[in-house]
């Protein structure tokens, strides 16, 4: 499975500068087919600033059952220290990396229902009221209503959580200082470096992702047609639109997939089932011989490791990209 193309970016969604290749796809994905509502529904076009940057993955979230144990396992395995946050959803502490916050993690039951945790990414908006409004116009769902989040340890602003159309949960944060500016910093160990959206139907998806977040969407370069898509914002790419592998059930909903960076990812896989967890996915290269695997924490959790240790392309590699 091939999550990504890494001779065709540098940095991505954690902010850093990126070089794509592909097709525009722009407004062809408008023709997608609306969900039955009135013609005269609100709907209004994302708008970029200086300070917010609609689309970026600014952190992830996870509720987990047993805090303690998550702490234990991420700490271990990354390297992530924490500090103690407080939150009306339950017991809740900061991810740290170097003292930068990179995820919040919050200790609440689930119920059978709610299935396995889950890693949630959480991504820049201008005004979560309109990622609200533009979600459900476009066929998903609301999960958590727009609220304030002074409680976080990760920033002061409003959030909420959604689901897109074919299921797969994701966060819209408006931060009230702005965003963190991108930057072209290589990602340390722990931190956020990818994340890939797998889903039955990607072309409708991207569609989806572009009407909330106002991204540009590209084909992947080394994808058939149809299969993967590219989210850019600011001129950065943010993410990936994948189909869901062909061995899981057809009734399966979408999901987000993110990957965090490792110095080894053999090391790390083996280290995942020493902690507890499982490796669900061996380590591999993909198909730029970028080494991927996908694991899940003792909880049931699924991430995934990269360790990517590449370069910008040199021109004659992004012509040869674009062939």
């Amino acid at each position: 499975m091939s999550l990504l193309n890494p001779r065709v970016f540098r940095w991505h969604i954690s902010g850093r500068r990126v070089a794509v290749l592909g097709v525009t796809l722009g407004m062809a994905l408008a023709s997608l087919a609306r969900p039955a509502v009135a013609d005269d529904a609100p709907f209004v076009e994302a708008v970029s600033s200086v300070a917010h940057m609609p689309g970026k993955l600014l952190y992830a979230e996870l509720a987990t059952p047993d805090l303690d144990a998550a702490k234990a396992f991420y700490g271990a395995l990354l390297g992530w220290t924490y500090r103690d946050a407080t939150s009306p959803r339950g017991r809740a502490v900061v991810a740290l990396v170097h003292d930068r916050p990179v995820a919040s993690l919050i200790e609440r039951p689930h119920p059978p229902r709610h299935g396995s945790p889950a890693w949630l990414p959480v991504l820049s908006v201008i005004d979560p009221a309109d990622a609200v409004a533009k979600t459900t116009y476009w066929g998903g769902r609301v999960i958590m209503p727009p609220a304030a989040v002074a409680e976080s340890g990760l920033a002061q602003g409003e959030e909420t959580i959604l689901a897109d159309p074919q299921g797969a949960p994701f966060a819209a944060f408006h931060a009230r200082t702005g965003d963190a500016p991108d930057d072209d910093v290589p990602p340390a160990q722990g931190e956020w470096i990818w994340s890939a959206l797998l889903t039955r139907d990607p072309f409708t998806a991207a569609g989806f992702y572009q009407k909330v977040f106002g991204y540009q969407v590209q084909a992947a370069p080394d994808a058939t047609k149809n299969t993967a898509y590219l989210l850019l914002s600011q001129s950065v790419t943010r993410g990936t639109v994948n189909p869901l592998p062909a061995r899981v059930l057809p009734n399966a909903r979408g999901r987000w997939v993110t990957f965090v960076q490792v110095d080894g990812v053999g090391a790390s896989a083996e280290a995942v089932e020493r902690l507890g967890g499982k490796v669900l996915v061996q380590p591999h290269p993909d198909r730029r011989n970028v080494m991927i695997a996908i694991v899940s924490d003792p909880a049931g959790t699924v991430f995934g490791l990269m360790e990517w240790h590449g370069a910008d392309p040199t021109p004659a590699e992004q012509a040869e990209n674009a062939k």
